[in-house]
């Protein structure tokens, strides 16, 4: 039974991991100025432009070492869960520890603090599509914190299944 949720929670785990690695790599890379070597292609450079700017207003630039490593942990954690959850073992525990580190890496870049939260329009999440558009708004990073306390959620469900059915087992 748990099946139907299991597997769907594993893959958004993956795709948290993949995402979350490749925050802190292209910060480090920010902090570092490492740009990956071009191989003759023209017309990319336009894209890599465009992304670069994007990248700038999206905050990439002021990242610092601390960003970094809490993106970095909390893909690591996600992927311990993840890992976890394959091997019907605990994973809520580790993915709370990597959601904490998620959420603190978004507190430490608010500069705000409660004024920040304030900000937020609920109107906005009426139109997912403006959201989606623009993920360096404070409605979008809310609205990923949101998705991922969701797949905590049914981690902890499945979590719970499990450790049911291993006390009927005398485990």
């Amino acid at each position: 039974m748990t099946f139907i949720l299991r597997w769907p929670a594993i893959l958004a785990l993956l795709a948290l991991v993949l995402l979350t690695f490749a925050g802190a790599l292209a910060a480090a890379g920010a902090i570092t100025g490492f740009e990956a070597p071009g191989v003759g292609v023209d017309q990319v450079d336009s894209q890599v432009a465009q992304a670069q700017v994007a990248a700038a207003n999206s905050g990439a630039a002021t990242a610092n070492w601390i960003e970094v490593g809490l993106l970095a942990g909390a893909g690591l954690f996600f992927l311990i869960c993840a890992i976890r959850l394959m091997r019907r073992t605990q994973g809520f525990w580790t993915w709370l520890i990597g959601f904490a580190l998620f959420g603190g890496r978004w507190a430490w870049t608010q500069s705000d603090g409660l004024a920040t939260i304030q900000s937020i329009d609920p109107k906005a999440y009426l139109q997912p599509q403006v959201i989606a558009s623009d993920l360096t708004t404070t409605e979008a990073q809310v609205g990923i914190l949101a998705i991922v306390l969701i797949l905590g959620l049914i981690i902890w469900i499945v979590d719970a299944a499990d450790r049911s059915y291993w006390d009927k087992q005398g485990a």
